[in-house]
């Protein structure tokens, strides 16, 4: 993705000088863009020297946009609302790397909250203000871009031309339906020879099928007892891993396979968690190569998982259920490394379809992957090297009122994914502010108010056409705490 911000803006985003509160301040004013929800609010000391009346001193703050539960991938690919990430925490960004959070910015905001729903996996939809800068490719920037068909207003585009595009961070308020988002899984690899094939097999069929009891003493999985082949393999593989020979107890139409080991015990729960609404993989299992990760999905499958098709000729549409909300999203990251995107689908109890081999598995939400190996006739994601292009199905406008969050991580692009996708922070915001500060420090009132926008945006050398309001915003807010001034201290 190339630059989005100069050096100088970068430098002023990461390192802002002026950023914060004046408890004693002289005047304070705030005001807001209403065309993109952008918020800033600016701090003056006045000190009065042989007449004039200087700006001794300049705070300012700009605001975020997320609401408090947005989640945000951190570590190597949970979720986590973005309230509850604190500095230095470990985050996710537009490159699928690792960053760190450098600061964390929170405000009461009353206004416009847009929801963008992909067109695969509304599961995965997110609320950002109309002013948050999304990764995006503008559908109607594409030339090959025609309608479907006469019944039909979705736009085809030719694939060559979509991938040969680069994403650009837009507006939320500036996207409509059939712009396509960028979606970024975690692109760290990190192999462990511990984790040899036969153990990420054992690993699927335990997050499928397995539990542990006796206090921690027992390893258990339970199947029909007639699927002949998965049964034969899981006692192979509990063989060949563990070197203990596994025993069985059958009733009704579920053999249960186990062993007694605290030390595989503790091994499945540290990997994989325990209780089905509680399975959740280690991080170092989210980083080993896609290779090693498939042989776990592909015994999941066998386990908790089914394929169907729906039409003559169709590839088949495979489908993995789980009642670990965590677990669903760590199968949709660990199937994106592996180039597959899925759908995410969460389903209410329904008492006639929450067993599992005649075990009822949970009395809460259901959570269903599905996915495709290939795909016949037109296609809606596009993989790239690095990242999926998925369409906005819809966006949806409402108003809100309440708090709204936003960070600032470390190193370039200042970026991080919600619920998978890539969103900017507003770096111009910031850096523009910090530079407003610079500028009018040690001048009088009235040189600061002749301060043209123009100076500021030429301070920050290259700043894009959509970006050049926030200079007017950084005036507004000076002029406003000027105003606040002259009526606290002035007749």
């Amino acid at each position: 993705m190339k630059p989005y911000y100069s050096k100088k803006v970068i430098e002023h985003f990461l390192h802002p000088k002026n950023m914060g509160k004046i408890k004693d301040a002289s005047g304070i004013g705030d005001t807001q863009n209403m065309r993109c929800g952008d918020v800033m609010k600016m701090y003056i000391k006045v000190k009065k020297v042989g007449g004039k009346e200087i700006i001794e001193d300049v705070k300012f703050e700009t605001f975020g946009c997320l609401p408090p539960k947005g989640e945000v991938l951190f570590n190597e690919g949970d979720w986590g609302a973005i309230s509850t990430i604190k500095k230095g925490k470990t985050v996710l960004n537009s490159n699928g790397r690792a960053t760190t959070v450098l600061k964390t910015f929170k405000r009461k905001y009353s206004g416009p909250m847009l929801t963008l729903l992909p067109f695969v996996s509304p599961f995965n939809k997110f609320s950002v203000t109309s002013e948050h800068p999304v990764f995006c490719i503008k559908r109607n920037k594409l030339k090959s871009a025609r309608r479907y068909n006469k019944k039909c207003d979705w736009l085809k585009i030719k694939k060559d031309e979509l991938l040969s595009k680069k994403p650009d961070p837009v507006f939320a308020g500036e996207l409509v339906r059939g712009d396509y988002l960028v979606y970024v899984s975690n692109r760290k690899i990190k192999d462990n020879p511990q984790f040899t094939s036969k153990i990420m097999k054992l690993i699927g069929y335990y997050l499928a099928e397995g539990y542990v009891t006796a206090n921690s003493g027992a390893l258990n999985f339970s199947l029909n007892k007639n699927e002949k082949d998965n049964i034969a393999e899981l006692q192979k593989l509990l063989i060949d891993v563990t070197k203990k020979v596994p025993k069985e107890r059958i009733r009704g139409n579920v053999i249960e396979i186990y062993i007694c080991s605290r030390q595989w015990c503790k091994f499945f729960k540290k990997i994989c968690g325990s209780y089905a609404t509680q399975k959740k993989l280690a991080d170092e299992i989210l980083v080993l190569p896609s290779k090693k990760q498939w042989e776990m999905i592909k015994t999941y499958i066998k386990g908790d998982g089914s394929s169907s098709v729906r039409r003559v000729g169709d590839y088949p549409r495979y489908e993995i259920t789980t009642a670990s909300k965590d677990l669903a999203i760590q199968m949709q990251e660990i199937l994106a490394r592996c180039k597959i995107f899925s759908s995410i689908r969460k389903r209410k109890f329904d008492p006639s379809r929450n067993y599992i081999e005649g075990r009822k598995v949970s009395s809460g939400p259901i959570y269903d992957v599905f996915f495709r190996l290939k795909r016949k006739g037109h296609n809606f994601v596009y993989f790239t090297k690095n990242y999926f292009l998925v369409p906005i199905k819809k966006i949806i406008r409402s108003k809100y009122a309440g708090y709204v969050y936003n960070m600032l991580v470390d190193g370039t692009p200042n970026s991080y994914l919600v619920k998978g996708f890539a969103v900017h922070n507003c770096g111009h915001a910031i850096s523009i502010s910090d530079i407003m500060c610079e500028v009018v420090k040690g001048k009088t009132i009235e040189e600061a108010l002749k301060i043209d926008y123009k100076d500021i945006v030429k301070e920050l050398g290259e700043v894009p056409p959509a970006k050049v309001h926030c200079s007017y915003l950084a005036k507004s807010a000076l002029k406003a705490a000027v105003d606040d001034y002259n009526q606290k201290f002035k007749k």
